[in-house]
């Protein structure tokens, strides 16, 4: 009993490295993410896609069928808030790590059961596509993905139930994203390819081609789209970028954040494309055909790369990082579909894992440097803005959009009066004052500027009468101040013979952030609002003096 305990443990030692290598995932996304609020293209999704009525769901996304992100979206503030990303990034995780699960088990078909294991550690571990596997919202690519990668391993068992199990998950990778076209693509070569008769599973592929012809009429023809006939003479270029920038990630050498035009180390990629190729031709040349199941994944991956490459545009280049994690995958079930049949060598399979572990090696280090360099700042200073109009309140000037544009594509201006209206409902993504003032000085900064800027904070020519006594500030070396601040009117008196300048500091150091200046012997007013918070202002100011403050009516 204890020998065949221990030949089940040694049969079974893929899928239990496999598994640990999924948890080491796991916890190293839900670190990395950890800090990482709503982002890009959350915003849209929370604030402008909540509800469950028919015209939220079905709105086009750019060219994509939301339908199922929508429902997540919706579902997961009206069931936990939007207090934090938390409860999205849990599902985008386990997405992520479901879609990996699938490839294992594809792979594990056709190469055996390492080889597998070793194919699918690229794709858990992929840096270079940070960001999908950093962003939440990137749930609809692991969506379209894994119903396409389910499809086709329904269609192994050629058989009626797994045509209609394909023909239902391409259906449900449809309301994820236009991600599931290349598989669409592949299905429909499988259809052409396979002996069995057509008519009757015409509807594997024209299920979910029907479900998306019958929503694009409906609602998809108003869909922002880059795509284009425009594309077509660059596409030999754009290709020439993109796949070898995805053999690149995959060998953990890519660099930055894909936004660059040249990668340093792209010319890396392109070797490894063109020794690629040449082993694929090799095998197939031993084989004296291309394989079925080749020529399906080709489609699928053609389907990719030029679908993209029509779709290009200044914020869509061929290194982009969200199209490393498609390509790879791409790039592999290509590769198991070729090794399928092969023997591999045990040597091989361990200086296989050995690349591997150095490729994951790069990739995770440039993972861990976006996330800090880039992601984590930009969450930081969303919750940071957002706290600061969560302090403002009634003060927040009517009409005033809060800016959440990445990019000149993005509609991000999301008025006041609905960011009020959410958070009403389902809690708001801001800090709070603690966090605030707890903060770098840089976000302390950004917490006054939004507030200056949201309540239209700034000095004023008119100004009602004196309503109390004056106080003389003092200074030293030209800078007169601390002079702490409550609501109200506040009439300032340059009683000098130069420009007084004036600052205005509530978390951010001293002396804090300018607001204008007071011409010499002049008199200006400073009308600070009364908002959510009882933490007052510190004024500071610059200039020769003297100089002196009262309290004053509004005119």
């Amino acid at each position: 009993m204890e020998s065949i305990g221990r030949k089940q443990l040694v049969r079974r030692l893929p899928e239990i490295t496999l598994g640990l290598l999924m948890l080491i995932c796991a916890v190293l996304l839900l670190s990395l993410t950890a800090p990482i609020s709503f982002l890009s293209d959350e915003w849209q999704f929370i604030y402008f896609r909540q509800g469950f009525d028919p015209g939220t769901l079905l709105a086009p996304y750019y060219e994509h069928l939301v339908l199922i992100p929508n429902l997540l979206y919706s579902s997961s503030a009206s069931v936990f808030g939007l207090d934090s990303d938390r409860p999205m990034q849990v599902l985008a995780t386990l997405g992520f790590l479901g879609l990996n699960a699938l490839l294992f088990v594809y792979l594990r078909r056709r190469t055996g059961a390492w080889a597998a294991v070793i194919g699918t550690s690229l794709i858990l571990f992929l840096g270079a596509a940070f960001e999908d596997l950093l962003f939440a919202f990137q749930v609809n690519y692991y969506g379209s993905l894994g119903c396409g990668l389910a499809a086709l391993i329904a269609l192994d068992r050629d058989d009626r139930k797994g045509d209609i199990a394909a023909a239902l998950l391409l259906v449900a990778g449809i309301g994820f994203s236009s991600m599931v076209f290349p598989f669409i693509a592949a299905v429909v070569v499988e259809w052409m390819l396979n002996p069995r008769d057509r008519r009757r599973r015409i509807f594997v592929p024209g299920a979910a081609i029907l479900i998306w012809i019958l929503w694009w009429l409906g609602w998809g023809h108003d869909a922002d789209s880059q795509a284009g006939l425009s594309g077509v003479t660059e596409l030999p270029g754009y290709l020439w970028k993109a796949i070898p920038a995805v053999f690149t990630s995959m060998a953990g050498l890519a660099t930055g954040d894909g936004t660059s035009p040249d990668q340093p180390h792209l010319i890396w990629g392109r070797l490894f494309f063109l020794i690629a190729l040449g082993a694929a031709g090799w095998r197939i040349h031993k084989l004296r055909r291309v394989p079925r199941d080749v020529w399906i994944t080709l489609a699928a991956a053609a389907a990719f790369f030029v679908l993209s490459g029509l779709n290009t545009s200044n914020f869509r280049l061929p290194t982009s990082s969200r199209y490393q994690l498609p390509g790879a995958l791409f790039i592999l079930l290509i590769a198991g579909n070729l090794l399928r049949g092969v023997k591999i060598p045990r040597n091989a399979l361990i200086v296989s894992a050995l690349l591997t572990a150095l490729a994951v090696f790069g990739g995770v280090k440039l993972m861990e440097e976006q996330a800090s360099e880039r992601w984590h700042p930009a969450s930081q200073a969303s919750r940071i803005a957002l706290g600061a109009l969560d302090i403002a309140g009634p003060a927040v000037q009517p009409g005033y959009q809060i800016d959440f544009r990445v990019n000149a594509e993005e509609d991000q201006l999301i008025p006041i009066e609905l960011y009020r209206e959410s958070s009403a409902r389902h809690g708001s993504p801001g800090m709070d004052i603690n966090e605030i003032a707890g903060s770098e000085a840089a976000d302390r900064a950004q917490a006054d500027s939004v507030l200056i800027d949201a309540t239209g904070i700034h000095l004023d020519g008119l100004v009602g009468p004196v309503a109390g006594r004056c106080r003389p500030i003092r200074g030293t070396e030209g800078i007169f101040g601390p002079l702490e601040l409550g609501p109200g009117m506040h009439l300032i008196l340059n009683r000098g013979r130069s420009e007084l300048a004036v600052t205005l500091s509530r978390f951010s150091d001293p002396p804090g952030l300018p607001v204008g200046s007071i011409l010499p012997e002049s008199r200006v007013g400073l009308d600070l609002p009364r908002d959510n918070s009882t933490r007052p202002w510190n004024a500071y100011f610059s200039g020769a003096g003297p100089v002196s403050v009262c309290p004053a009516t509004s005119q």
